[in-house]
């Protein structure tokens, strides 16, 4: 067993270490110059998402096409395909955050898929299928497609049925297992 060695023990130049921090390089060198800047509740946003690592920078070209997402109708979310893989490749983002942006931006095409929906439509614990978002997607517009069969079954708006399965699925199952994979 190795033993733990501290700073103060250490003999060498600790700050050559600062060369290998490569942690949320563009939005380290921001927060990092906000001398003269008053915080506002983006910022204070910006810096928890920072600490967590779930900072997520998207470009314009990406932005505008989450927008165009508006258009879609009830059934058309395969027309999404290009851009839900674009957020899937972006630091920061797995299904269950790439879905929200999508369901804040169209509630009549996309839902929330996280831990406890998932649960509560499928029975077993949602975990991460694969590293490709190709697969990710696959579950997802699977999951969309199972989401209107329940609502047509069961008389829910699809609108809001991601907020009935959570609190569902909280209620009659209880907690989820310390791990968090996916969300």
């Amino acid at each position: 067993m190795q033993t733990t060695v501290t700073a103060g023990d250490f003999s060498g130049d600790l700050s050559k270490f600062l060369q290998g921090y490569k942690y949320q390089p563009k939005l380290t060198r921001k927060l990092d110059d906000l001398e003269g800047v008053n915080f506002t509740p983006d910022l204070l946003n910006e810096i928890v998402l920072w600490k967590v690592n779930r900072y997520v920078s998207l470009d314009g070209d990406q932005l505008h096409r989450i927008d165009e997402l508006a258009t879609l109708k009830p059934g058309e979310q395969g027309r999404a395909r290009l851009i839900l893989e674009e957020l899937l490749n972006a630091h920061g983002v797995d299904l269950p955050m790439a879905s929200t942006f999508l369901r804040f931006r169209n509630p009549s095409v996309f839902q929330i898929i996280d831990r406890h929906a998932y649960r509560a439509i499928y029975g077993r614990d949602y975990k991460e299928y694969a590293k490709k978002p190709s697969r990710k997607i696959e579950v997802y517009f699977a999951y969309i497609d199972d989401l209107r069969r329940l609502c047509d079954a069961k008389r829910l708006c699809f609108e809001t049925v991601d907020r009935v399965l959570y609190e569902f699925d909280k209620k009659r199952n209880g907690s989820l297992s310390k791990d968090k994979t996916g969300g």
